[in-house]
Protein backbone atom coordinates (compact mmCIF):
# COMPACT_ATOMS: atom_id res chain seq x y z
CA UNK A 1 0.00 0.00 0.00
CA UNK A 2 1.08 3.54 -0.09
CA UNK A 3 0.51 6.10 2.20
CA UNK A 4 0.96 9.75 0.80
CA UNK A 5 2.93 8.48 -1.84
CA UNK A 6 5.07 6.21 0.62
CA UNK A 7 5.47 2.34 -0.08
CA UNK A 8 5.12 0.12 2.56
CA UNK A 9 5.88 -3.12 1.72
CA UNK A 10 4.47 -1.23 -1.73
CA UNK A 11 6.46 -0.63 -4.59
CA UNK A 12 6.97 2.91 -4.95
CA UNK A 13 9.98 5.56 -5.59
CA UNK A 14 10.67 5.82 -1.84
CA UNK A 15 9.76 2.61 -0.05
CA UNK A 16 9.91 0.67 3.22
CA UNK A 17 9.92 -2.77 3.11
CA UNK A 18 9.69 -4.69 6.62
CA UNK A 19 10.81 -7.79 6.44
CA UNK A 20 12.70 -10.46 3.83
CA UNK A 21 9.61 -12.65 3.22
CA UNK A 22 8.89 -13.02 -0.84
CA UNK A 23 5.61 -11.49 -0.47
CA UNK A 24 7.22 -8.20 0.63
CA UNK A 25 9.48 -7.97 -1.79
CA UNK A 26 9.15 -3.97 -3.04
CA UNK A 27 11.08 -2.26 -6.11
CA UNK A 28 12.05 1.31 -5.94
CA UNK A 29 14.33 3.77 -6.23
CA UNK A 30 15.67 3.38 -2.84
CA UNK A 31 14.06 0.32 -0.09
CA UNK A 32 14.40 1.68 3.06
CA UNK A 33 14.74 -1.36 5.64
CA UNK A 34 17.08 -2.75 8.39
CA UNK A 35 20.49 -4.24 7.32
CA UNK A 36 18.83 -7.95 8.47
CA UNK A 37 16.18 -7.54 5.78
CA UNK A 38 18.77 -6.24 3.01
CA UNK A 39 21.20 -9.50 3.73
CA UNK A 40 18.69 -11.81 3.86
CA UNK A 41 16.75 -10.01 0.78
CA UNK A 42 20.03 -10.40 -1.15
CA UNK A 43 19.76 -13.93 -1.35
CA UNK A 44 17.06 -13.59 -3.74
CA UNK A 45 17.02 -10.37 -5.47
CA UNK A 46 18.56 -7.58 -5.79
CA UNK A 47 17.83 -3.77 -5.64
CA UNK A 48 18.97 -0.61 -3.79
CA UNK A 49 18.61 -0.39 0.22
CA UNK A 50 19.25 2.04 2.86
CA UNK A 51 20.08 0.57 6.14
CA UNK A 52 17.92 1.94 8.62
CA UNK A 53 18.92 1.24 12.46
CA UNK A 54 16.11 0.50 15.11
CA UNK A 55 14.83 3.60 16.74
CA UNK A 56 17.29 5.96 14.59
CA UNK A 57 15.10 9.13 13.17
CA UNK A 58 15.15 9.68 9.12
CA UNK A 59 13.74 10.43 6.34
CA UNK A 60 11.48 8.95 3.91
CA UNK A 61 10.47 11.32 1.09
CA UNK A 62 9.50 13.91 2.90
CA UNK A 63 8.54 12.37 6.13
CA UNK A 64 10.32 11.80 8.96
CA UNK A 65 10.14 7.99 10.01
CA UNK A 66 11.47 5.50 12.34
CA UNK A 67 11.54 1.80 12.72
CA UNK A 68 10.75 -0.56 15.90
CA UNK A 69 11.31 -3.92 16.31
CA UNK A 70 8.51 -6.28 14.79
CA UNK A 71 9.17 -9.34 16.52
CA UNK A 72 8.03 -10.97 13.24
CA UNK A 73 11.56 -12.48 11.80
CA UNK A 74 15.24 -11.19 12.01
CA UNK A 75 15.49 -7.86 10.80
CA UNK A 76 11.47 -6.93 10.47
CA UNK A 77 10.43 -3.66 11.61
CA UNK A 78 7.44 -1.51 11.71
CA UNK A 79 7.31 1.61 10.59
CA UNK A 80 6.24 5.32 12.04
CA UNK A 81 6.19 7.99 9.93
CA UNK A 82 4.92 11.81 10.71
CA UNK A 83 2.82 13.13 8.44
CA UNK A 84 1.03 16.14 8.05
CA UNK A 85 -2.40 15.07 9.81
CA UNK A 86 -0.60 13.49 12.61
CA UNK A 87 1.46 10.28 12.78
CA UNK A 88 1.06 6.23 11.27
CA UNK A 89 2.31 3.65 12.36
CA UNK A 90 2.50 0.57 9.99
CA UNK A 91 3.36 -2.86 11.73
CA UNK A 92 4.26 -5.21 8.98
CA UNK A 93 3.91 -8.61 9.88
CA UNK A 94 4.56 -8.72 13.83
CA UNK A 95 4.18 -10.55 17.01
CA UNK A 96 3.43 -9.16 20.54
CA UNK A 97 5.44 -12.52 22.35
CA UNK A 98 9.13 -12.15 21.92
CA UNK A 99 11.01 -15.21 19.59
CA UNK A 100 14.18 -16.28 20.36
CA UNK A 101 15.69 -15.33 17.04
CA UNK A 102 13.54 -12.24 16.75
CA UNK A 103 13.89 -8.36 17.89
CA UNK A 104 11.56 -8.05 20.79
CA UNK A 105 8.64 -6.13 18.97
CA UNK A 106 8.39 -2.41 20.72
CA UNK A 107 4.81 -0.74 19.47
CA UNK A 108 5.04 3.25 19.68
CA UNK A 109 1.89 5.53 20.55
CA UNK A 110 0.41 6.77 16.88
CA UNK A 111 -2.64 8.44 15.76
CA UNK A 112 -3.33 5.88 12.88
CA UNK A 113 -2.84 2.85 12.83
CA UNK A 114 -1.84 -0.08 9.76
CA UNK A 115 -2.34 -3.51 11.31
CA UNK A 116 -1.99 -6.79 9.79
CA UNK A 117 -4.74 -9.28 10.38
CA UNK A 118 -3.37 -12.40 9.20
CA UNK A 119 -4.96 -14.28 12.17
CA UNK A 120 -7.59 -11.48 13.10
CA UNK A 121 -10.19 -13.22 13.86
CA UNK A 122 -11.06 -15.10 17.88
CA UNK A 123 -10.93 -18.96 16.48
CA UNK A 124 -6.82 -18.22 15.65
CA UNK A 125 -5.40 -18.05 19.41
CA UNK A 126 -2.45 -19.67 19.90
CA UNK A 127 -0.10 -21.19 22.62
CA UNK A 128 2.64 -18.41 23.79
CA UNK A 129 6.18 -19.04 22.00
CA UNK A 130 7.29 -21.15 25.11
CA UNK A 131 4.87 -22.92 25.54
CA UNK A 132 4.54 -24.31 21.57
CA UNK A 133 8.12 -25.33 22.33
CA UNK A 134 6.93 -27.76 24.78
CA UNK A 135 5.25 -29.31 22.69
CA UNK A 136 7.61 -29.22 19.70
CA UNK A 137 9.91 -31.14 22.38
CA UNK A 138 7.32 -33.55 23.67
CA UNK A 139 6.93 -34.49 20.01
CA UNK A 140 10.07 -34.80 19.02
CA UNK A 141 11.47 -36.91 22.24
CA UNK A 142 7.99 -39.18 21.52
CA UNK A 143 9.30 -39.70 17.88
CA UNK A 144 12.91 -40.90 19.44
CA UNK A 145 11.38 -42.88 21.99
CA UNK A 146 9.73 -45.03 19.13
CA UNK A 147 12.76 -45.16 17.53
CA UNK A 148 11.54 -42.44 14.26
CA UNK A 149 13.39 -39.45 13.23
CA UNK A 150 11.22 -36.72 12.96
CA UNK A 151 10.74 -34.47 10.05
CA UNK A 152 9.64 -30.82 10.31
CA UNK A 153 8.17 -29.12 7.30
CA UNK A 154 8.93 -25.03 8.14
CA UNK A 155 8.68 -21.78 5.95
CA UNK A 156 13.01 -21.96 4.99
CA UNK A 157 13.39 -18.35 6.05
CA UNK A 158 12.15 -17.45 9.83
CA UNK A 159 10.59 -20.06 10.88
CA UNK A 160 13.34 -23.01 9.92
CA UNK A 161 15.62 -20.49 11.64
CA UNK A 162 13.44 -20.53 14.99
CA UNK A 163 12.48 -23.78 15.30
CA UNK A 164 16.84 -24.25 14.51
CA UNK A 165 17.66 -22.44 17.68
CA UNK A 166 15.13 -24.30 20.03
CA UNK A 167 16.74 -27.09 19.05
CA UNK A 168 20.22 -26.20 19.79
CA UNK A 169 19.12 -24.91 22.95
CA UNK A 170 17.93 -28.25 23.72
CA UNK A 171 20.64 -30.04 23.10
CA UNK A 172 19.11 -31.72 19.62
CA UNK A 173 20.87 -31.87 16.19
CA UNK A 174 19.37 -30.93 12.93
CA UNK A 175 20.08 -31.61 9.18
CA UNK A 176 18.14 -28.79 7.44
CA UNK A 177 17.75 -28.14 3.60
CA UNK A 178 20.33 -26.68 1.45
CA UNK A 179 18.27 -23.51 1.40
CA UNK A 180 17.07 -23.55 5.08
CA UNK A 181 21.23 -23.44 6.14
CA UNK A 182 21.72 -20.39 3.68
CA UNK A 183 19.55 -18.31 5.49
CA UNK A 184 20.81 -19.80 8.60
CA UNK A 185 24.35 -18.72 7.60
CA UNK A 186 23.00 -15.16 7.12
CA UNK A 187 21.25 -15.14 10.94
CA UNK A 188 24.57 -16.42 12.81
CA UNK A 189 26.47 -13.04 10.93
CA UNK A 190 23.69 -11.11 13.10
CA UNK A 191 24.99 -12.98 16.54
CA UNK A 192 22.17 -15.76 15.96
CA UNK A 193 24.09 -18.90 15.52
CA UNK A 194 23.59 -22.37 15.78
CA UNK A 195 25.45 -24.92 16.93
CA UNK A 196 23.37 -28.16 16.12
CA UNK A 197 23.96 -28.45 12.50
CA UNK A 198 24.98 -32.46 11.33
CA UNK A 199 24.96 -34.13 8.04
CA UNK A 200 23.27 -36.83 9.74
CA UNK A 201 21.17 -34.72 12.19
CA UNK A 202 18.37 -36.21 14.75
CA UNK A 203 15.52 -33.99 13.09
CA UNK A 204 15.17 -33.24 9.85
CA UNK A 205 14.26 -29.67 8.76
CA UNK A 206 12.26 -29.58 4.86
CA UNK A 207 10.90 -26.33 3.59
CA UNK A 208 7.23 -25.60 4.32
CA UNK A 209 4.65 -28.10 2.93
CA UNK A 210 0.87 -27.01 2.53
CA UNK A 211 -1.69 -27.83 5.69
CA UNK A 212 -3.92 -29.10 2.96
CA UNK A 213 -1.61 -32.00 2.75
CA UNK A 214 -1.40 -32.78 6.62
CA UNK A 215 -3.61 -35.43 6.74
CA UNK A 216 -1.37 -37.31 4.24
CA UNK A 217 1.59 -36.93 6.81
CA UNK A 218 2.90 -39.73 8.13
CA UNK A 219 2.77 -39.39 12.57
CA UNK A 220 6.43 -38.35 13.01
CA UNK A 221 6.02 -35.54 10.13
CA UNK A 222 4.95 -32.27 11.15
CA UNK A 223 3.97 -28.57 9.44
CA UNK A 224 5.19 -25.88 12.05
CA UNK A 225 2.71 -22.96 11.67
CA UNK A 226 0.47 -20.97 12.77
CA UNK A 227 -1.87 -22.87 10.13
CA UNK A 228 -0.69 -26.32 10.85
CA UNK A 229 -0.64 -28.97 13.54
CA UNK A 230 1.83 -27.22 16.35
CA UNK A 231 1.27 -23.70 16.11
CA UNK A 232 4.64 -22.01 16.94
CA UNK A 233 3.48 -18.80 14.72
CA UNK A 234 5.46 -15.83 14.12
CA UNK A 235 2.64 -14.30 13.64
CA UNK A 236 0.39 -12.37 16.29
CA UNK A 237 -2.70 -14.55 16.94
CA UNK A 238 -6.35 -12.59 17.18
CA UNK A 239 -5.55 -11.32 20.96
CA UNK A 240 -1.89 -10.68 20.16
CA UNK A 241 -3.54 -8.27 17.56
CA UNK A 242 -6.06 -6.61 20.15
CA UNK A 243 -2.73 -6.28 22.21
CA UNK A 244 -1.35 -4.16 19.83
CA UNK A 245 -3.87 -2.05 18.88
CA UNK A 246 -4.55 -1.29 23.09
CA UNK A 247 -0.71 -0.42 22.86
CA UNK A 248 -0.54 2.33 19.94
CA UNK A 249 -3.57 3.80 21.10
CA UNK A 250 -4.64 4.86 17.45
CA UNK A 251 -7.54 7.14 16.51
CA UNK A 252 -8.06 5.37 13.18
CA UNK A 253 -7.00 1.73 12.22
CA UNK A 254 -6.61 0.30 9.45
CA UNK A 255 -6.47 -3.49 8.78
CA UNK A 256 -4.60 -5.07 6.30
CA UNK A 257 -3.88 -8.60 4.78
CA UNK A 258 -5.68 -11.86 6.18
CA UNK A 259 -9.22 -11.84 8.08
CA UNK A 260 -9.08 -7.30 7.68
CA UNK A 261 -12.69 -6.97 7.17
CA UNK A 262 -13.33 -9.12 10.29
CA UNK A 263 -10.94 -7.56 12.15
CA UNK A 264 -12.26 -4.28 11.09
CA UNK A 265 -15.48 -5.28 12.46
CA UNK A 266 -14.73 -6.55 15.67
CA UNK A 267 -12.80 -3.62 16.57
CA UNK A 268 -15.58 -1.08 15.67
CA UNK A 269 -17.43 -3.69 18.17
CA UNK A 270 -14.57 -3.04 20.77
CA UNK A 271 -15.16 0.60 20.27
CA UNK A 272 -12.30 1.62 17.58
CA UNK A 273 -12.87 4.20 14.82
CA UNK A 274 -11.80 0.83 12.16
CA UNK A 275 -11.47 0.00 8.36
CA UNK A 276 -10.39 -2.74 6.46
CA UNK A 277 -7.80 -1.57 3.12
CA UNK A 278 -6.61 -3.85 0.46
CA UNK A 279 -2.76 -4.28 0.11
CA UNK A 280 -2.45 -2.02 -2.98
CA UNK A 281 -4.57 0.66 -1.36
CA UNK A 282 -3.76 4.21 -1.64
CA UNK A 283 -3.88 5.71 2.18
CA UNK A 284 -3.85 10.05 2.23
CA UNK A 285 -3.45 11.10 5.50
Amino acid sequence: MRVNGIGLDSSARFTFQSHAHTDHFVSGKIIFATKATKFLSHLRKGGFYREVEFGKTFYIGDFKARLYPAGHMLGSAGIKLWLENGTLFYTGDTKWFKLRTAEKSRFPRADFLIIEATFGVPSFTFPTPREAEKKLIAFIEEAFDRGRRPVLYVNQMGKAQEVMKILDVHGITVKPSREILKVARVYSKFGIRFGNVERDGEVVLRSYRSPKVENSLSPWELTVSGFGRLKLSNHADFWELVRIVEKVKPEKVFTVYGFANEFAGILRGLGHDSEPITPDAQVNI
